[in-house]
């Protein structure tokens, strides 16, 4: 009798186990059976990315490969007063038709014929799509490929990150000029449905400097996180897309890459030079990220972890991602939270950068950015701001790399 209880308890367990499992599966698969995510983002460089992945502030490579979970047709539209090439050429904006029920592609009216229009109506929720140009931009040098309509909004001065003192403006990060490169913050022209987010640097928005008076003078207020925290997509700076027709698993595929440039996600910083922590004496005060003032001694600037996400969105992804979830972190969730589709889940993973842009290393910067584009310098508490910098004299640099964590 014990027997067939302890038989029956098992089978029943079994059931339940069943179940669990069932769900789970379905919780990855949408109505129709499909992936509940028809891409993946992998993450192809840095190769290490793990409690000891140490990057330098600039030159290492970010690559990203986007992946099909389902199987998916290329649409290559016509160009106007031609036939469309049998395959996506350099420059030629294509379609990834993740679903497409009805059989006649129209990706949100972005697929045309040699007449400019539309081939296929706009049936909503019918079609799921990763739209990709095969394209090599560079900073300065006028792109003629892409999603046209968002590369002059990439260089809108409003997306930039960027303070005003006494009639200043300081601009951080990368230098985003008003070349219509195909560089810049927001959706990327090649690949409008990627989103880049990062935890340090330009990519964090801030609120507005601004100055307030009190009893003992005109103070600094304001540029701190935003509540609820909200970050800019940085994936405008990718600056290469291409694809591969038939990858080692006989899938199409498509890669983009950006060799990191200076100040993308380097700590910003005010600097005070004279900021008055005693009755008679100053010193040098920095404001890193947001944060209050502290002693220049105290502050870290070259030795920090970074947090990087990157996912796909249907469509043309957000220039800005907004919180609305209330956890704290700016994630897919959160763009989703804001109405976009998913077509992947996040691939995040952390670095710990060491280094930073010094005003005194004279190399070219292949952007044009500033060498103090990560630095404003800023009275905190209106008794004057002393300005100096001084470069020490130049040493060799190098060694036996960091391996570790310090």
């Amino acid at each position: 009798m014990i027997d067939i209880r302890k038989s029956l308890l098992i089978l029943a367990l079994s059931v339940v186990a069943m179940i669990c499992a069932t769900n789970a599966i379905a919780g990855e698969a949408n109505a129709v059976g499909e992936p509940r995510f028809p891409l993946r983002v992998a993450l192809v460089s840095p190769v290490r990315a793990d409690d000891n992945a140490i990057q330098y502030h600039a030159g290492w490579p970010l690559t990203f490969k986007i992946i099909p979970r389902v199987d998916a047709s290329v649409i290559v539209p016509a160009v106007p007063g031609g036939p469309a090439s049998a395959w996506p050429e350099l420059g030629a904006t294509s379609f990834m038709m993740l679903r497409d029920l009805d059989g006649c592609p129209a990706a949100g009216g972005r697929v045309t014929g040699p007449d400019g229009m539309p081939i296929c109506p706009d049936i909503d929720g019918d079609e799921l799509w990763l739209e990709f140009t095969p394209d090599e931009d560079s900073p300065g040098v006028l792109d003629n490929s892409g999603f046209d309509t968002l590369q002059s909004a990439m260089k809108a001065v409003e997306r930039q990150s960027s303070v005003t003192f006494q009639g200043e403006t300081s601009t951080f990060g990368p230098r985003v000029d008003d070349v219509l490169d195909g560089l810049g913050y927001g959706a990327n022209d090649d690949l409008p449905g990627l989103v880049l987010l990062a935890d340090e640097g330009v990519g964090v928005v801030l609120s507005a400097l601004d100055t307030q008076t009190t009893d003992d003078g005109t103070i600094t207020v304001g540029w701190q996180p935003l509540v609820p925290a909200s970050s800019r997509n940085l994936a405008g700076f990718m600056t290469s897309v291409g694809y591969e027709l038939n990858d080692e698993r006989l899938r199409t595929t498509v890669t983009t890459s950006l060799m990191v440039p200076r100040h993308l996600f380097e700590r910003r910083y005010l600097e005070d030079q004279c900021f008055v922590f005693a009755p008679g004496l100053c010193d040098t005060y920095l404001r890193v990220e947001g944060r209050p003032a502290v002693p220049q001694a105290e502050a870290n600037l070259d030795n920090y972890d970074v947090t990087i996400r990157a996912f796909v969105v249907q469509g043309t992804a957000p220039s800005t991602v907004t919180d609305c979830d209330s956890d704290g972190v700016v994630t897919a969730n959160a763009a989703s939270c804001m109405g976009y589709q998913l077509l992947s889940r996040e691939r995040v993973f952390t670095i710990r950068q060491i280094g930073r842009a010094d005003e005194c290393n004279l190399l070219r910067d292949p952007w044009g950015s500033s060498a103090t584009a990560g630095r404003a310098f800023v009275d905190f508490d209106g008794n004057g701001n002393l300005i100096m910098i001084s470069c020490p004299g130049g040493s060799t640099g190098g060694g036996l790399p960091p391996r570790q964590r310090q």
